[in-house]
Formats: structure tokens, C-alpha cells, sequence
């Protein structure tokens, strides 16, 4: 079942979680499409990404609680995937949990005036870590009482504190979104990747945020054809035939 959308049109892809009668919620499959869809984003020609969510009622209810993701962390914008091209979300109602984190990684968002942000973890005794490398990317003082009283955000006061850069009346998030993504598109794409590089390079990383790329890659090895072709090597006694892969 596809939960998640890829399209491309004119050096734009539109991403969309496609579970509007789930509320959007995120469960393994649609962890394992988006990490699919960043890893197609970063490969092929699109210049610009963006990401929304089916339906009017929510962007995500965050993890969906009948099929707990166990690994959340490869749907992350900028995180699962290196990605030196922008990446814009658009919020069109409530983002919770996990999908307030991919609106904080994201490189811009545009929220509907409608839109709450909620961040429950401290109400409910868990933290994944990835929310705590949100001091680049809004203010310290006015994030940090969010995540700890645990409360709704609503847009306007998101907007404040930078967590998104624009808002626009309802049903207008998406079609906003896509004509930055439009303004983007036409510019020189080295340049606009250049800027994203090197922003970036300038904001501290959390540790958990500094964790995942080297897991990515620890992960890679463990279930790579080398791992296999080693284990059988040595129980063949022979030497092993290394790829690569």
C-alpha cells in the first residue's frame, strides 16, 4: 500500500503522507516510504522538495500508536538522508510528536493559521532525542517551555519564535509552499545547495543528531553482502571476495 506519494514536476517533488483517515499518524510503513522518498529526492534531478499531508484535519498525529515506528528517525528530513537540496513542509493542521520534529528539521515550513504544533513526550515519560537540537532552529527559552510543559503551539506563536517562516489562511500551506518551491526551482541549483551546505555547517548539532549518521552507516556494514561473504569465508576457511556492497 503506498502511504506516502512521490511526484516530480518541474524540479519539484511533492511529498505526501497519504493516511488522512489515520490522521495522518506515522507507522513503519510510512517511516520506511519516506526514507525511500528522501533517498530518491537526494538522488535524482528534483531541486526542490515538498512535504504535506493528505486530507484537512491533520499534518500527523505523530506515531501511530497500533504500529509504533521503531525507527522514527529514518523519516526525518536532513537527518535518515544527506540532502544538500532545500526542503520545505507545509502544515495544514495539527503536527504532533514526531511530526513537529520533522517540521523543526525541515529547512523551511508554512503553516495554515489554523495549525497546532504539540509535543507530548514530557507528559507521557518518553523522549527520542532528536527534538532536544531544536536551539538552532527557534528560539531557546520560548522552545524550551514548549517541550516541557508538553502544551499545544498554536501557528501564530510557532511563527514567533521561528519555527516556521510563513503563515497563510486555511487550505493555502500547500499552494504556498509549492511557489517558493517554484522560486527555488528556477535559481542556480549549485548555488542554492552551496547555501544550504554551508548553513547548516554552522549549526551545532545535537548529540543524538551526530548519532544517526554514524548509525546509518554502522547499520549499512552490519547488513551489507561483505558481513555475509566474511562469516562465510571464514567457515569455508578460504579467503573472503569483498564487493563492496
Amino acid at each position: 500500500m503506498t502511504v506516502v506519494r512521490y511526484e516530480s514536476e518541474n524540479g519539484i517533488a511533492r511529498i505526501t503522507i497519504n493516511r488522512p483517515e489515520a490522521r495522518n499518524a506515522i507507522n513503519n510503513a510510512v517511516v520506511q516510504q519516506l526514507n525511500q522518498a528522501w533517498q530518491r529526492f537526494a538522488r535524482e534531478d528534483d531541486r526542490v522538495a515538498v512535504l504535506s499531508a493528505a486530507g484537512d484535519l491533520a499534518f500527523s498525529a505523530g506515531a501511530d500508536l497500533k504500529d509504533m515506528p521503531s525507527d522514527f528517525w529514518l523519516a526525518m528530513p536532513n537527518l535518515s538522508v544527506p540532502c544538500d537540496k532545500p526542503i520545505i513542509v507545509a502544515v495544514n493542521g495539527v503536527a504532533v510528536g514526531g511530526a513537529a520534529t520533522m517540521v523543526m528539521l525541515a529547512d523551511m515550513a508554512v503553516a495554515e493559521e489554523q495549525a497546532q504544533f504539540i509535543y507530548p513526550e514530557a507528559k507521557i515519560g518518553a523522549f527520542a532525542g532528536v527534538m532536544a537540537g531544536f536551539p538552532p532552529r527557534m528560539q531557546y527559552k520560548a522552545g524550551l517551555e514548549w517541550l516541557m510543559t508538553g502544551d499545544a503551539m498554536p501557528a501564530q506563536r510557532a511563527y514567533e519564535i521561528g519555527l516556521v517562516n510563513r503563515l497563510v489562511p486555511k487550505g493555502q500551506a500547500l499552494s504556498t509552499a509549492m511557489e517558493v518551491a517554484t522560486r527555488i526551482a528556477a535559481n542556480a541549483p549549485l548555488v542554492v545547495q552551496a547555501m544550504k551546505s554551508i548553513a547548516r555547517r554552522t549549526l551545532p548539532a545535537s548529540p543524538t543528531e551526530l548519532y544517526y549518521p554514524h548509525r546509518r552507516l554502522l547499520d549499512g556494514i552490519a547488513h551489507s553482502d561483505d558481513i555475509k561473504e566474511g562469516v562465510a569465508s571464514f567457515k569455508e576457511k578460504r579467503a573472503p571476495r569483498f564487493t563492496g556492497r
